[in-house]
């Protein structure tokens, strides 16, 4: 089974999993969960400040995530 199998096979159990099930399965990989793998970048940061700021500027120039999902949808 390759990786890309596991992790949607994962995927699906955690979204359907009791909490039971799901406290078992973090209690078994919390060891190997950094949190640090999870911090931003200096540049991301910026670089999500400068979005925003783009946004709270010009609140309507985007795509709502509806609009986002069709376009993507008619290129398949």
């Amino acid at each position: 089974m390759s990786s890309a199998d596991i992790r949607e096979r994962l995927h699906d159990f955690i979204n359907k999993a009791d909490d039971k099930a799901l406290e078992a399965l973090y209690s078994i990989v919390q060891s190997g969960i950094d949190e640090s793998d999870y911090t931003l970048s200096s540049e991301h940061k910026t670089l999500l400040e400068e979005r925003l700021e783009e946004h709270e500027k010009y609140p309507n120039s985007g795509s709502s995530w509806e609009e986002v999902k069709d376009r993507v949808k008619r290129r398949l």
